[in-house]
């Protein structure tokens, strides 16, 4: 009789341990939910920073340039968010350094007066995807291979696709500008894009 009595205290104990256990993982999961929650930023955030950016380039290259931003309800976690703003912040220069026109050269290529940077934020998954287009002149893969020649990253006789030729803008120190100003061709060029995207994960295409 005492053993039964035993055995059936013993199998009530388990069911109370599994039923904490339960709840313990139950409050475990919401706390970190919670927590999760507290570290999701909205994209917005970043917004009136990349704003100022472009204002303050095209206002120093006299280049009128307005950033047109997409999607941007989405939410990240505000580390990634913090780290993404370095390498946005070259790719809005760079645009309107090297891509958007000086004014009499869009007028007469019948472009509007101001330049026109578009960020696009979604996702693919579990992904986040971010693209920055502008209505500049693009990039000109054969001003870019004939400095690689130049600067020795490309062997005269070596034939390579424009593609392939794009890459050549991530090297570090890299730069087709004529001279030297605040903000081209001072050696701190894109090449700080990739490695802060690779740092996080992610990956950069032209």
């Amino acid at each position: 009789s005492d053993l039964v009595d035993f055995k059936v205290t013993l199998a009530e104990k388990i069911r109370d341990t599994e039923s904490l256990l339960l709840q313990q993982s139950r409050i475990q999961a919401e706390i970190q939910e919670s927590l999760m929650r507290t570290r999701l930023v909205p994209f917005s955030r970043m917004l009136p920073r990349l704003q100022r950016i472009v204002r303050q380039t095209s206002s120093s290259l006299n280049r009128p340039a307005e950033l047109v931003v997409k999607n941007t309800e989405g939410e990240l976690d505000r580390t990634i968010l913090e780290k993404l703003v370095s390498p946005f912040e070259h790719m809005l220069r760079n645009a309107i350094d090297h891509g958007i026109e000086d004014t009499p050269e869009r007028l007469q290529a019948g472009k509007p007066e101001t330049g026109r940077i578009e960020l696009n934020i979604s996702r693919q998954g579990t992904d986040v995807v971010i693209s920055f287009t502008d209505d500049g002149k693009g990039i000109d893969a054969e001003k870019i291979k004939a400095k690689a020649i130049q600067v020795g990253l490309l062997s005269k006789d070596k034939v390579i696709g424009d593609n392939e030729a794009l890459q050549f803008i991530f090297h570090p120190g890299f730069s087709t500008a004529q001279q030297v100003t605040q903000i081209s061709g001072r050696g701190v060029g894109l090449d700080v894009v990739p490695s802060g995207i690779q740092a996080l994960g992610g990956q950069i295409d032209i």
